[in-house]
């Protein structure tokens, strides 16, 4: 029996952005009205199979007791609605405990999941569970994964798509991914981009200060959205052309003017850019920065990894990311089949 995963992250969109830039919050009310909508549409749509992570602010409960203050109640004879195990923890608190929730609704059986958070948030989606189909609703600060969809017709999507996978297969698209071998031997990944960052403090993590960027690889460039997909976008947008973007940053190089975040437009200047073909591998830093002291790879938008001078990581383009449903194309069905 198929079924669809609900993973809410009620943590993003709260970090130090909200000081630094024009960043919205989402409190855990807009998150419960987003999930009751979800909720709604998971419903209408035919699930009787839902799956959720279990998290601190609770707010795939307190969506269930909001849809039945409007009058819509889960028939649990009917809705097999719970949350999902994970190995030593009641709940999920950090990326660790949302990549163990993707990788329990892997091992479920779930056909697709709807995530609301940001590009981190899918990130470690895509860590716990590397081929999951996602249906990703903006939730956080940068969310460049992320599609544009009322949550009702995101959950009626899902729930369609689950009870039909093989059929409706057609609406789900592969997304690259970006493969980072550290030098140490650690491997990690990213679904937006990779950026060294010059310093070796990681703090709150996110990246506010333009002077300190060296260089980025980019799986995602878009000048509709902010962040460094956004810088991307203004140089060179990626259009389905199966590659990657590398950018290095400088101040001898091209001024533009970029939305390093939400309403937060900084000047910047790019020294040169290339396209990254899947399987090219590139070492960042390169050459040139890897004895100019310490440096900090980011990881879609995050600090995470101190690299210490003459130490380097490799980064690759590959085409085996995690899948995104079309939902808006799935809703488009004109066969008149209600699954």
């Amino acid at each position: 029996m198929q079924g669809v995963g609900l993973i809410v992250n009620a943590a993003a969109a709260r970090d130090v952005r909200r000081l630094t830039s024009l960043a919205r919050t989402i409190d855990v009310h807009e998150r419960t009205s987003t999930v009751a909508r979800v909720l709604a549409g998971l419903l209408a749509g035919g699930a009787t199979r839902i799956r959720y992570m279990p998290e601190p602010c609770h707010v795939v409960p307190r969506a269930i007791e909001a849809l039945a203050a409007v009058g819509i109640s889960i028939d649990p004879g009917r809705v097999d609605l719970r949350p999902v195990g994970l190995p030593g923890a009641a709940e999920a608190d950090d990326a660790a405990g949302t990549a163990a929730a993707a990788a329990a609704m892997s091992t479920d059986g779930v056909a697709c999941v709807v995530t609301l958070g940001g590009d981190g948030t899918n990130r470690a989606v895509a860590a716990g569970w590397p081929d999951a189909v996602i249906v990703p609703l903006p939730g956080g600060t940068n969310n460049a994964f992320a599609v544009s969809i009322d949550p009702t017709a995101a959950g009626i999507a899902a729930a369609r798509f689950s009870n039909r996978p093989d059929d409706l297969a057609v609406h789900v698209r592969p997304v690259p991914r970006l493969d980072v071998r550290i030098q140490d031997g650690r491997s990690m990944i990213a679904l937006v981009d990779v950026a060294v960052v010059r310093g070796a403090w990681v703090g709150a993590h996110a990246i506010w200060e333009p002077d300190l960027l060296a260089e980025a690889i980019l799986a995602r460039s878009d000048p509709t959205v902010s962040g460094l997909a956004g810088i991307g976008g203004m140089v060179h947008p990626l259009n389905g052309e199966g590659a990657a973007l590398h950018l290095r940053f400088g101040v001898e190089g091209w001024p533009i003017l970029a939305p390093l975040g939400p309403g937060r437009v900084v000047p910047m200047f790019v020294r040169d850019w290339r396209p990254i073909r899947p399987e090219e591998a590139l070492v960042v830093p390169g050459p040139n920065g890897r004895d100019a002291g310490p440096m900090t790879l980011a990881f879609d938008g995050e600090r995470e990894v101190v690299l210490l001078a003459g130490e380097s990581a490799e980064v690759t383009l590959v085409g085996d990311g995690p899948r995104i449903l079309d939902a808006a194309g799935l809703l488009r069905r004109t066969d008149g089949l209600p699954g």
